[in-house]
């Protein structure tokens, strides 16, 4: 028995062959139990392959939103206590800004400071100076921001009273460099003659003091508005990067709720419309086979096939034309044998037919209605009215 194909589909995925082998079913008198029995177990199977996608979709949005319900608590409470920390109001970076701003200033304007000094050190090119004045400052400075961390973030007391040892260390060596740099400058100045000398010899207290100052307050400042400004800048993306995660989290938790309940009725609804789809391949089978019981089908007479093989003999003999004229057998077997072709195939057609030329050649009933007589219309009889003399004549009489 053949099996019911789906080669081809038509309108809502309904098989073109099922009415075709419902009807050659019927008009046979075959039991379709085995038929209505594969088409319920070919539907249960492609059911079943069809709904793995979106199964692993849902699984896949369970299992995200899973893990995003087990982030969100940790990075709620984060949330609350940078809030809490911080404020409401996300902290500004202008702040931050600022301080690093005077950072460069301290360090620019120490580097002019201590460009004319580096004659101590024997570097006598002015380009050269200010290159060695400047990754002087600069070192200084990283000395002073990398002892502030180290106290910040000591959390014992000999790790805060190591950083407060260091510190003070580079504030004697800078003290030094500085009482350094005013003698240095006193002795340049008397050698050219210059007031300066005269007045730096004068007041040698106030010139250590001066000196002192210019050389220790530039790096610490400096050092103190860098900490200063990454402080605040790590307080303000800290406060950003904390709550875009905690109101990222509870986003997603609101999507993935609703895109795993989407999908579940999405599922329900596969479920449902496939069910309604094999009711109505049922449905389609149960009315073709029922129209070949009851109808059957006509079989294709002989004098169709002699037609069908004229036709052939007609079609073919244009092909025999450009063949020269002293093979003369050919023209006439050319023809014949498309004619003979066509015969045994239309012949083998009308004792063995598909499916589909079986469907084509129902034995459709026509049932004559009689014409149901017309109802002849009856006229009213015209009413006649005498005209008023002969009332009144009639009435004297």
């Amino acid at each position: 028995m053949p099996k019911t194909t789906r080669n081809s589909h038509q309108g809502k995925g309904r098989p073109r062959r099922l009415e075709s082998h419902a009807f050659y079913l019927g008009a046979h008198n075959v039991d379709p139990t085995p038929v209505l029995d594969e088409i319920e177990a070919r539907f249960a199977h492609d059911t079943s392959e069809e709904r793995q996608e979106p199964l692993r979709a849902l699984h896949d949005l369970e299992a995200k939103l899973q893990q995003a319900r087990k982030e969100k608590p940790e990075a709620e409470a984060l949330w609350m206590r940078i809030r809490k920390e911080l404020g409401d109001t996300p902290p500004p970076y202008f702040q931050a800004m600022v301080m690093a701003l005077c950072a460069f200033f301290a360090l620019a304007l120490d580097t002019l400071f201590l460009a004319p000094t580096m004659d101590i050190l024997n570097i006598a090119d002015p380009v050269l100076q200010y290159l060695a004045a400047a990754g002087f400052s600069l070192l200084c400075t990283i000395y002073f921001e990398l002892t502030g961390i180290l106290y910040i973030r000591g959390r014992s007391w000999p790790r805060r009273l190591t950083a407060v040892a260091v510190g003070c260390l580079g504030v004697v060596s800078l003290t030094v460099w500085g009482l350094l740099r005013g003698y240095q400058l006193r002795f340049a100045a008397a050698l050219a003659g210059n007031p300066l000398g005269q007045l730096l010899g004068e007041h040698p207290m106030l010139a250590s003091v001066f000196f002192i100052f210019i050389t220790l307050a530039t790096p610490a400042i400096g050092a103190t508005a860098l900490l200063y400004g990454w402080e605040e800048m790590s307080r303000a993306w800290t406060w950003r990067a904390v709550r875009g995660r905690f109101e990222k989290l509870r986003a997603a938790e609101i999507k993935l709720a609703r895109d795993v309940q989407t999908e579940t009725e999405h599922l329900g609804e596969f479920d449902k419309r496939k069910q309604a789809q094999c009711r109505e391949w049922r449905a389609i089978f149960q009315q073709f086979y029922e129209r070949g019981a009851k109808n059957g089908a006509v079989r294709e007479t002989r004098w169709s096939v002699i037609r069908k093989a004229g036709l052939g003999v007609l079609l073919a003999s244009p092909l025999a034309l450009p063949i020269p004229f002293f093979l003369f057998p050919a023209h006439i077997l050319v023809p014949a044998v498309a004619g003979f072709a066509t015969f045994i195939y239309c012949n083998r057609r009308r004792h063995h037919p598909d499916h589909e030329c079986y469907l084509a050649q129902e034995h459709t009933h026509f049932k004559v209605i009689p014409d149901a007589p017309q109802p002849r219309e009856l006229l009213a009889p015209e009413q006649r009215l005498l005209p008023k003399g002969d009332n009144s004549k009639g009435d004297n009489q």
